[in-house]
């Protein structure tokens, strides 16, 4: 059944940013989050209404990028936080890392509350005049996402290569994010290979955290006097990032699963949109057919008279 247009999914999550605006504006991270999610379903159902670079998903990518820079340095004070309890041995270069990761929070957040005064966001849901069955665009973009990411599947290997597995991240979230449209406007979707995605973007997710986190822990090479503390707390990141990469390999069959899914469901989409064409079309046809054929038994009957 339908259940909307990918604009009305757009709106909803534009309403959603606009609950945690205020949030945003003091710098909460809960609030930043949320919008940041809401900010990329937004780019995702304008990606398919508009079907190209316009203004307003450039909009939306800048609000997105500005967000995510706050955000960033939100989960890498966390990602330190939580190493302060389980490495005791390196407090004082996790200390060191914290003081620069805190003082990287204020300048960003100065510029993010300066920027925020300058942006508005009707045009995320400006109107569309036209009707038109979204269904076909959705699933075009689902099979471009899907194919994205099957290419950056296989441009990964089992080594660890961290640009490579973070252009697997992105393409996981943007198939994701497509199926969580395609799903509001009435397209069936399988709730497990959602979850499967979002699994697999959380686990992305959190070693591409680590790994920035890590270029922090590199820049304090410099510091003689808490060498040792760096060593001992690198050793730890990389040996964390080489456990949450194994789960990561560990489940990737599933992600070429999805693949497979998205695959299956554009054709059985298309299959049943032919089925409601011919539907539609026979009636019409027929419509057609029988004043033709009631002329045609007239003009025989005519003909037997003359």
């Amino acid at each position: 059944m339908f259940a909307g247009t990918p604009l009305q999914f757009a709106a909803e999550n534009v309403h959603l940013i606009r609950q945690q605006w205020r949030g945003v504006r003091d710098g909460d991270p809960e609030s930043i989050h949320q919008a940041r999610i809401a900010t990329r379903r937004v780019r995702a159902a304008l990606k398919i209404v508009d079907r190209k670079q316009t203004e307003r998903v450039e909009l939306c990518r800048v609000l997105g990028r500005m967000l995510g820079n706050v955000r960033d340095l939100d989960i890498t004070h966390e990602v330190f936080r939580t190493l302060s309890m389980r490495v005791p041995a390196a407090s004082c270069a996790i200390a060191a890392a914290r003081r620069t990761v805190e003082r990287d929070q204020q300048r960003a957040r100065r510029r993010f509350a300066k920027a925020l005064d300058d942006l508005e966001l009707k045009p995320l849901v400006a109107a569309v005049s036209f009707w038109k069955d979204w269904r076909p665009s959705i699933v075009t973009e689902m099979l471009a996402r899907r194919q994205a990411l099957c290419d950056a599947i296989d441009r990964a290997p089992a080594v660890y290569m961290p640009n490579r597995v973070h252009r697997v991240r992105i393409a996981t979230k943007k198939l994701r994010y497509t199926l969580e449209v395609g799903e509001a406007t009435g397209i069936r979707v399988n709730t497990d290979v959602v979850r499967d995605l979002r699994k697999a973007q959380d686990l992305l997710g959190r070693l591409h955290d680590i790994d920035v986190a890590r270029d922090v822990v590199h820049h304090l090479n410099g510091d003689a006097s808490i060498a040792d503390e760096v060593a001992i707390l690198d050793a730890v990141m990389a040996a964390d990032c080489a456990a949450r990469y194994e789960k990561y390999l560990a489940r990737r069959e599933r992600l070429q699963a999805a693949c497979d899914y998205c695959s299956q469901l554009a054709a059985a989409a298309r299959r049943r949109w032919s089925v409601e064409l011919a539907r539609r079309t026979l009636p019409a046809a027929g419509a057609v057919a029988l004043p033709i054929a009631m002329w045609r038994l007239a003009a025989g009957r005519e003909g037997s008279h003359a």
